[in-house]
């Protein structure tokens, strides 16, 4: 198997807001890192994505019709499979006292509209480490340059006397991360864990 024909796969991300606009955008943001975005308009489709397709991280807006985010989180945090998941709070609100409340409730952080990339990619990074969310945008170029310019990639020099070896590559951190952690629900632990343990030396052949 070639490496345009990589078995990995692009992590979920939750996005739930009652506003097409505002799932464009974020939908387009997380997909140009390298993330699946599923969108959800309310809180009861929120629900059921979560507990179908374990997504990694879930945007989640507090302005809601029917739930309200409030509510979703609530129900998110009491169910066993969607418990662990790191919920981040979409606002247009400063109302402190709202954000507080979202934070004891189990949400890992909040965003303010009107947000940019780069803070959505700091978030993520925070969330998943630097180095997933970073292997993830590298395949995401790769795979665009192989679309747009399907030129065979040269073969790595080996390392000089003295000189460190290359950092372990993209795809080995997502297959190591989706191989170890498919049967589980996202858990920040399990992921830092993972990320933190050394890439396992070649098999001698």
């Amino acid at each position: 198997m070639g490496e345009s024909e990589l078995p990995v796969q692009a992590l979920p991300v939750l996005i739930v807001d009652d506003d097409i606009w505002m799932q464009r955008i974020l939908s387009r943001i997380v997909e140009s890192m390298g993330f699946e975005p599923l969108v959800a308009a309310d809180g009861y489709e929120a629900i059921a994505l979560a507990l179908e397709r374990k997504p990694a991280v879930i945007f989640l807006d507090i302005i809601m019709p029917e739930l309200s985010g409030h509510q979703t989180l609530k129900l998110l945090k009491r169910l066993k499979a969607t418990r662990n998941i790191p919920v981040l709070m979409i606002t247009a609100m400063s109302d402190t006292e709202n954000l507080g409340l979202a934070l004891k409730e189990g949400a890992i952080g909040f965003i303010r509209k009107p947000f940019t990339r780069s803070l959505i990619q700091e978030k993520l990074q925070e969330i998943l480490g630097s180095e997933l969310v970073q292997a993830l945008a590298l395949l995401r170029l790769r795979q665009r340059t192989e679309v747009e310019e399907p030129l065979p990639s040269p073969p790595p020099e080996p390392p000089q006397p003295g000189e460190e070896r290359p950092s372990v590559r993209p795809d080995e951190v997502l297959r190591r991360y989706q191989a170890e952690s498919s049967s589980l629900s996202p858990n920040l632990e399990v992921i830092k864990e993972l990320l933190l343990r050394p890439p396992q030396p070649p098999a001698e052949s």
